[in-house]
């Protein structure tokens, strides 16, 4: 579980240890350790840093939160760190990832090939996916807020479309209060992704009001960091889409 210092959520690389692949049933941190071994020095630098502001405790909530078995959608899926760990905390998922970037898809084939997880990957940006599902869930893991609003309320009618009724839509993102805790975050994306991108950040309140209007019923988490990220994960069940938004041309 989550402690106050950073490097309690993750084991240390300067000893090599046993192998945890070994173990029938692995630990979250396991998981993580498993997937960091697989990555090449420099992108595991990265998956370290990742790690360590998401933490254990975060994506082990997620974690309850996805169906244990059945095809789930990765929106965004980078190097395939998330899928890599939702698949071996749960074998009987079959996690197809999508990104842009085709290094990074790459990356992820072949962390998964090492991990021999069941996942695919695919160089897509989710705006133009060939993905159709139907899926069991589908999940945005600190992506929805690189897309620029003016596609975020039509990405989510999309990925509605993809998911069976009954099936979640998982979003962990940031919220705007507090103020501090956003500009803190937004610091840190910009030193990521640069100046031109947009950051289109929303409050959780915003989010949930949305997708309700989406026919989802939704709860939220805030999920507390000893760093002041303002995580937010927003857990939504599709049900019906009401008529007036299924006409609005958002379908």
């Amino acid at each position: 579980m989550s402690s106050p210092n950073p490097s309690a959520d993750f084991p240390s690389f300067s000893s090599p240890g046993t192998d945890p692949g070994s173990d029938k049933e692995l630990s979250s941190t396991q998981a993580l350790w498993r997937i960091a071994r697989a990555l090449p020095l420099v992108e595991r630098s990265y998956a370290i840093i990742r790690f360590m502001i998401l933490r254990v405790k975060l994506l082990a909530t997620m974690d309850l939160m996805l169906p244990a078995e059945g095809p789930i959608l990765d929106v965004g899926c980078g190097f395939g760190l998330w899928s890599a760990y939702f698949s071996q905390m749960q074998p009987g998922r079959r996690i197809i990832g999508i990104d842009p970037n085709a290094h990074r898809i790459s990356m992820a084939q072949k962390v998964a090939q090492q991990l021999g997880v069941q996942t695919e990957f695919y160089a897509e940006d989710v705006r133009q996916s060939a993905a159709r599902g139907p899926f069991r869930a589908v999940y945005l893991l600190d992506v929805l807020h690189h897309i620029p609003s003016a596609d975020q309320i039509s990405v989510v009618s999309q990925l509605t479309d993809m998911l069976e009724e009954g099936g979640t839509l998982l979003i962990k993102d940031i919220t705007t209060k507090p103020w501090f805790g956003l500009k803190f975050t937004e610091i840190l994306d910009r030193a990521m992704v640069g100046m031109k991108e947009e950051l289109a950040y929303r409050h959780h309140n915003e989010w949930s009001e949305l997708l309700r209007e989406f026919g989802y019923t939704v709860r939220v988490v805030r999920v507390p960091d000893v760093l002041p990220y303002p995580h937010v994960i927003i857990a939504a069940t599709k049900g019906k889409r009401p008529v007036a938004q299924a006409a609005s041309g958002l379908n």
